[in-house]
């Protein structure tokens, strides 16, 4: 019983170990002896310091500690650790955490300013108020503080130090605007800011090809939050007048094509953009016959929507897989029985529009002026010897058999 006393009286001192150092068990520990002083390098007491810092490891934690009469307060830290110290107080600010690497047992300077706020209203040039409007407030060229105005044209800042910032404004459709504010217990200014616009070219390209080619008809779509347009494309390019500093989507807008829409911001110089389509993916079926002697085969072209040949298509008759188009997008298909046979096919989820071919008991049903032919001759061109398409070798048999009886009639004369 005494042992598992002494089990639990341990662990119990292990946990509060890991809560006090923040997670930091077995790191050596170091003080750091942080002095705390104003803009006038007075003391400040009854601040409270928080530091904050991770371990090489990755390990975070944090530890709070408030000033004495003389400023200082002493904060344990997992040596060599990087910490940020800041204060939290209601009279006192930092714009930023003062930063130390390494950490070590040493003493901290840790400045303060008495904090203060900034209310910026924003009005157009009627002398509106502006909702929406993005307010930057600037401390040597960095960021300290930035929101929005609410609907009443107004936006208050966090509390900062006082002093002198620089302070931006803008709206989509309206020109940026600065100005020095120079910030005391409760600060008000008014910026007042314009509206403008600036042009946007757009060239329409068909990237299909490499490098691009124009797209020479259709119009562009231009939209954003404050504006939406469309304009005829011209040799190519389509040219708008646009509201300044706003985010914009683009697309090229003709039939047969699938626009790729492009995110483009617009500041308050004039921009040229590309915006780029392709044709809407497509499969054309080409049979070198319109009827074909049953039992031969007719040569299927398949082309995509560019009218360029498609290897590896998947070729169907009447829903059964008959094979796939070689390198040049070509298939010799059979026509196994009579009537009206549908061939389609399909590649990457595209499929084509059905072609109808017509399966013909004899040859002379067979289609003579085809633009092709059923069989490949001895120089791989596909033409019969006889350039009738449709009925190949039966063709060339009937041929024979004809010559024959032929032959027969003159030896018995």
């Amino acid at each position: 019983m005494n042992v598992a006393r002494l089990v639990l009286v341990g662990a119990a001192v292990l946990l509060v170990a890991v809560v006090a150092t923040g997670g930091a068990v077995g790191q050596d520990q170091v003080t750091l002896t942080v002095s705390v002083a104003d803009q006038d390098g007075d003391a400040v007491s009854g601040v409270t310091v928080e530091a904050e810092w991770e371990t090489d490891s990755g390990e975070t934690g944090t530890a709070t500690g408030t000033t004495a009469s003389n400023g200082n307060v002493l904060l344990d830290v997992p040596e060599g650790s990087s910490v940020e110290l800041d204060v939290d107080d209601d009279t006192y600010v930092r714009n930023r955490p003062l930063e130390v690497e390494n950490a070590s047992a040493a003493e901290i300077d840790l400045g303060v300013t008495r904090s203060g706020t900034a209310t910026v209203t924003v009005l157009d040039d009627q002398n509106r108020s502006q909702a929406d409007a993005r307010v930057t407030v600037r401390e040597d060229g960095r960021s300290v503080d930035r929101g929005e105005t609410g609907s009443d044209g107004t936006y208050e800042t966090a509390r900062l130090e006082r002093g002198t910032y620089n302070v931006t404004v803008v709206k989509p459709g309206y020109y940026e605007t600065e100005r020095e504010v120079t910030v005391s217990l409760n600060t008000e200014t008014t910026i007042a800011i314009e509206r403008g616009t600036v042009t946007l070219d757009v060239r329409a390209l068909d990237d299909h090809f490499d490098p691009p080619e124009p797209i020479e008809s259709g119009s562009v779509r231009v939209t954003s939050s404050v504006f939406e347009g469309e304009v005829t494309v011209t040799e190519g390019t389509a040219s708008l007048n646009v509201p300044v500093n706003a985010a914009y989507t683009v697309e090229v807008v003709t039939d047969g094509y699938d626009p790729s829409p492009e995110r483009v911001r617009v500041r308050e110089s004039p921009r040229s953009v590309n915006a780029t389509a392709q044709r809407t993916p497509a499969l054309s079926v080409t049979p070198a016959n319109d009827r074909v002697l049953v039992g031969e085969t007719t040569r299927v072209t398949v082309l995509n929507a560019y009218d360029e040949p498609v290897a590896g298509a998947t070729v169907e008759v009447d829903g059964e897989d008959v094979g796939e188009t070689d390198a040049r997008g070509e298939i010799e298909v059979p026509i196994s029985s009579a009537g009206d046979r549908t061939i389609v096919a399909s590649d990457g989820g595209v499929e084509s529009d059905p072609a109808t071919v017509e399966g013909v008991e004899t040859a002379d049903e067979a289609d003579p002026s085809a633009n092709g032919s059923n069989d490949t001759g001895d120089d791989g061109s596909g033409d019969t010897d006889d350039g009738a398409p449709g009925f190949g070798v039966v063709a060339a048999v009937l041929a024979l058999l004809a010559a024959a009886v032929a032959a027969g009639r003159y030896r018995g004369r």
